[in-house]
């Protein structure tokens, strides 16, 4: 899973079949190390009803689709979870003491 903020939506009257109902969304991936925002955006689809300003987790890749089990859903990306808080207690960057 990957770590973002939705930062916008896409209304689009025609989709096709797989797309019809889906909620598309605008999503800036965060670096996980730095907590910076990319510079890059992707679009994804919302399972989770999220909104503007959120922060997500996404998943890509075929891996997409697997969130609507037995439809058939033409994705590369898609919202599932929103989180709530993210605690990290070492520095990512540190080797561990082990």
């Amino acid at each position: 899973m990957f770590y973002g903020k939705v930062i916008g939506n896409i209304v689009a009257t025609i989709k096709a079949k797989g797309l019809e109902g889906k909620k598309i969304q605008v999503v800036r991936p965060i670096d996980m190390v730095t907590g910076f925002e990319s510079e890059k955006f992707i679009v994804a689809l919302d399972i989770t009803g999220s909104g503007i300003g959120d922060y997500v987790g996404y998943e890509d890749g075929k891996e997409a689709a697997w969130a609507f089990e037995h439809e058939e859903v033409p994705t590369d990306a898609t919202i599932v979870a929103i989180i709530d808080n993210v605690n990290i207690t070492i520095k990512l960057n540190q080797k561990p003491l082990i």
